[in-house]
């Protein structure tokens, strides 16, 4: 498509579509987790559901050094709310890993793996996703007793 066709298209849907804009979206503004609009943790019976995790520190700082890193943060943050509710990664039973790059794969995985003594949970790996406040690894799993 042109430009010019491109240009009358964003023209016409933003006087059509009442909230379009033509301009780009961007990731949110960096905020506290906690004044976000989700729990951590719900437990529902004797199963937890964490939300995804992502590589910031408890003090609010982000850890994006490397995927590696950023893994290592993602896990203990996980490690963190399964034991504050009482359970342990033996508990983890399905985990779901999102990745921006899949070609990251390998280095998220050999950090994850460290994390599992007994036995690995059922998993899914999301590649080429956008994450947000420009993280390259989110993870939420769930636990069951």
């Amino acid at each position: 498509m042109s430009k010019v066709k491109s240009a009358a298209v964003l023209l016409a849907l933003s006087l059509l579509l009442p909230g379009f804009s033509p301009e780009p979206v961007t990731a949110q503004k960096s905020v506290a987790i906690g004044k976000l609009p989700f729990s951590a943790a719900r437990k529902a019976g004797n199963t937890l559901y964490i939300s995804g995790q992502i590589a910031r520190t408890v003090d609010g700082a982000d850890v994006k050094e490397s995927v590696a890193a950023e893994t290592r943060q993602v896990m203990d943050n996980l490690k963190r709310i399964l034991e504050d509710n009482g359970y342990s990664f033996d508990d983890v039973v399905r985990a779901t890993v999102f990745l921006t790059d899949i070609e990251d794969y390998h280095e998220m995985n050999k950090e994850y793996a460290s994390y599992f003594e007994n036995a690995f949970p059922a998993r899914a790996c999301v590649g080429g996703v956008e994450l947000v406040f420009g993280f390259r690894v989110e993870i939420s799993c769930i636990a069951y007793k």
